[in-house]
C-alpha cells in the first residue's frame, strides 16, 4: 500500500494541469478494483485508514485538482467563446443529473460533494422534470446522458428531449449532456434544442460546471 500513500500525496501537489487531467480520468477504475478486494486498511505514515476513510481521501484529493483544472483552464481561455449562454456568475450550490444508471456518475458525485454542491439524482426524463418543478431553492444546472431507458423503453435522443422540455419553461438553467466521445457529433444539434455544452470526461464536465457557478467550496473559501 506504499504506492496508495504515495498516490495521494503527489495528487494533492500536482502542479502539471496535463498530467493531473490523466490522474482524474484513470483514477475510478483503479479505486473500484481495489475496493473490490474486499476490507482492508491502509497505512499512512503512523496512522491505518479504512477503505471508506481511503476512498474519502482520494475522492478530496482529486475534487481538490479538478477545482484547480477549471480555474487553470478558465484563465486560459478567457478570449475564446463560451458554451455558455450569458448568465451572471454565481455559485453552484444544487445541480439535477438526470441517468437511468446512477453509478456510473458516482465518483464525480462524490468530487461535486466534496466541494459543497448539493447533487439530486433523478433516473428519467419525467422524474427530472418534476424534480425542477418543485424544486427550493431551484438548481442552478443540469446534467443529463445521451440515451437511457425510459418508462416507454431505451431512448437514444433523451438527452435532447430533456433539454427540450426544459426549455419549454425555463430559458436560464444551464443544461449539459454528459456522455462518450461520440455525443460530440450531435453538439450542434444539442446546442440547437438549448443545451450549453457536451462533455465526455470528468475534467471537462467540471469546466463546464465551472462557467455556470464557482464551487461553494472555493467561494466560501
Amino acid at each position: 500500500m506504499k504506492e496508495a500513500s504515495a498516490l495521494i500525496g503527489a495528487l494533492t501537489g500536482l502542479a502539471w494541469p496535463l498530467f493531473a487531467s490523466v490522474v482524474v480520468w484513470r483514477l475510478f477504475p483503479v479505486i473500484k478494483n481495489i475496493a473490490g478486494r474486499g476490507n482492508f486498511t491502509v497505512r499512512m505514515g503512523d496512522a491505518e485508514l479504512t477503505v471508506q476513510q481511503f476512498s474519502d481521501k482520494l475522492v478530496e484529493a482529486t475534487a481538490d485538482i479538478q477545482q484547480r483544472l477549471t480555474a487553470v483552464s478558465a484563465s486560459e481561455g478567457q478570449e475564446e467563446p463560451s458554451e455558455q449562454t450569458e448568465r451572471p456568475p454565481g455559485v453552484l450550490r444544487r445541480v439535477l443529473w438526470v441517468d437511468d444508471q446512477p453509478a456510473n456518475n458516482a465518483y464525480e458525485t462524490a468530487q461535486l460533494q466534496s466541494l459543497g454542491v448539493e447533487v439530486v439524482h433523478a433516473t428519467s426524463t419525467g422524474e427530472g422534470v418534476r424534480a425542477l418543478h418543485k424544486a427550493r431553492p431551484p438548481f442552478d444546472a443540469v446534467i443529463s446522458d445521451m440515451g437511457r431507458s425510459e418508462p416507454a423503453g431505451y431512448n437514444t435522443d433523451a438527452g435532447l428531449d430533456l433539454i427540450r422540455e426544459i426549455r419549454s419553461f425555463d430559458d436560464t438553467t444551464p443544461v449539459f449532456v454528459y456522455a462518450s466521445t461520440k455525443t460530440l457529433a450531435r453538439k450542434e444539434e444539442i446546442a440547437t434544442a438549448g443545451g450549453n455544452g457536451v462533455a465526455w470526461s470528468p475534467v471537462k464536465l467540471f469546466d463546464l460546471l465551472h462557467d455556470a457557478g464557482e464551487f461553494p467550496g472555493a467561494a466560501d473559501g
